[in-house]
């Protein structure tokens, strides 16, 4: 009997030993796997921040891209206005048509209102200058139909524009409305559309005046030099600063 009793006693003592060997294994194990989450959370952090600073230099590198992916798309439709509003100021400043052509006037004005709607429907399919696209398309596609619709009567000679005239006006407004959009709202990048503004504005006063024109109202000398500053102004330099690198698209 009194051998079993210590017997018992030295199992205990040995149970007791390997409980507070595993006890101490245990917290080693947790201590270490504890460390080393710290370790992965501060490699976790650390790869996360690296990850953000490529995305912020990619974002950079970028932007350089959107700035000529937008002028993909206006640059060319504002070169085929330039070269259609041009044609138009100087035959107005040959009131007598000595050496202006209204039938040939017609036929570069149509063309160049028919070659805008392909740029104008795949920049409205693609989005192509994001939350732009909608105010761009909108006014160029006025500018689109109307050039057509004054082709159409140069070709044909139609005598009376009085109708044609009144949709000249009725589109200088809506243009002043732009106008007053741009004067009013802060640019996406920062800063001001003052420069927008001003092309919109001459367009304003360009429209009405050839409303006028159309009406009988208006001489037809001013009504060439008018559109003639607005064909280079508000067409062409535009279009030749869009066409530049990043960095020297000027007020774009």
């Amino acid at each position: 009997m009194h051998n079993e009793d210590a017997t018992a006693t030295k199992f205990g003592a040995s149970a007791r030993v390997v409980a507070a060997a595993a006890t101490g294994v245990a917290t080693m194990l947790l201590m270490t796997h504890t460390a080393d989450a710290a370790v992965m959370a501060q490699q976790g952090a650390a790869g996360s921040a690296a990850v953000a600073n490529d995305l912020a230099t990619i974002a950079k590198e970028l932007q350089p891209h959107k700035a000529l992916s937008i002028g993909k798309w206006i640059a060319p439709i504002m070169y085929i206005g330039a070269f259609a509003l041009l044609a138009n100021g100087v035959m107005h400043l040959d009131p007598e048509r000595r050496k202006a052509n209204e039938v040939g006037v017609g036929i570069i004005t149509l063309v160049a209102g028919v070659m805008w709607w392909p740029f104008l429907i795949g920049m409205m399919v693609e989005q192509g200058i994001g939350p732009l696209t909608n105010i761009v398309t909108g006014l160029a596609g006025m500018y689109a139909f109307f050039f057509i619709a004054l082709g159409i009567t140069q070709i044909f000679k139609v005598e009376s524009k009085k109708q044609l005239g009144a949709v000249a006006i009725l589109i200088a407004w809506l243009t002043g409305a732009y106008a007053y959009y741009f004067l009013t709202k802060a640019a996406p990048t920062g800063g001001t559309w003052v420069y927008h503004f001003s092309i919109m504005f001459v367009w304003f006063v360009a429209m009405n005046f050839a409303g006028l024109f159309m009406q009988g109202k208006l001489n037809e000398r001013l009504l060439g030099w008018t559109v003639s500053f607005a064909s280079l102004y508000t067409f062409a330099i535009p279009a030749l600063l869009w066409s530049m690198p990043h960095g020297h698209q000027g007020p774009f």
